[in-house]
């Protein structure tokens, strides 16, 4: 079902072969393309897809999610091979791991029908996530603090 991926990164469109290990950062876009078969009438389904862990008990743990709309011909007596293709932005999670993916490696890539979670097919550790989120700005707001509350305290403050 997942054919190959792509990935946007600094403005450059590059194809990567299904399977194959992608090294992602933050700001990049991972297109997932695919092929289903269909057999039916002229209707439109979602297509999702996520990257994220294959957990033991919970199942696949999903992290960063795209979805895009997959197009389905009227197609009533034989099978049709549909062609889609949807987007996740990379988000690099932030202070206190909040907000996205944590750089690691061995993340996994994930494709379905939403409407029928059934039709779903999966590629084990091929993602890795690399550098940071956007620079931290919580030391630099820990050292201004202080000089903050005294710029409150200091107006209330009355010569005796």
């Amino acid at each position: 079902m997942i054919n190959n991926l792509q990935v946007l990164s600094r403005g450059y469109w590059w194809p990567v072969a299904a399977g194959d290990r992608v090294a992602l950062g933050h700001g990049d876009i991972l297109r997932i393309n695919v092929s289903v078969p269909y057999k039916g009438p002229k209707q439109q389904f979602t297509l999702y897809a996520s990257v994220g862990q294959r957990k033991p008990i919970i199942g696949f743990d999903e992290i960063l999610v795209g979805r895009a709309p997959l197009e389905c011909p009227d197609s009533p007596h034989t099978f049709t091979v549909v062609e889609g293709s949807v987007d996740i932005e990379v988000v690099i999670a932030g202070f206190l791991g909040i907000g996205g993916i944590s750089p690691g490696t061995g993340y996994s890539l994930q494709a379905k029908i939403e409407e029928y979670p059934k039709a779903v097919a999966e590629i084990e550790e091929v993602v890795d996530i690399v550098g940071t989120a956007a620079p931290d700005m919580t030391g630099m707001i820990m050292m201004m603090f202080p000089l903050m509350m005294l710029g409150m305290v200091a107006p209330m403050m009355e010569e005796a």
